[in-house]
């Protein structure tokens, strides 16, 4: 197996999220400004693998730890700002 790649393309982001590249490029700039999502490397034009598998992982725990607490309705993330 080949070793891993430093940075994506963002068609292969897009895969690793699930989706297509379309669209990403059309909801990056939400995923970056509201969620946090690691931004393309200007030096390179692509995105950091381990960086968007850390955004993934602290997510999900997050998620883990809010659906265990309480939450009020201000902590509540907003799912449809897509």
């Amino acid at each position: 197996m080949p070793p891993q790649r430093l940075y994506e393309t963002e068609k292969e982001v897009a895969r690793l999220l699930g989706h297509d590249v379309t669209w990403l490029r059309k909801n990056s700039n939400t995923l970056e400004t509201q969620y946090g999502f690691p931004p393309i490397d200007a030096a390179v034009r692509m995105r950091h693998r381990e960086s968007i598998e850390a955004w993934a992982r602290e997510r999900n725990t997050r998620k883990v730890k809010a659906r265990t607490g309480r939450l009020s309705e201000t902590n509540q993330e907003n799912e449809n700002g897509f």
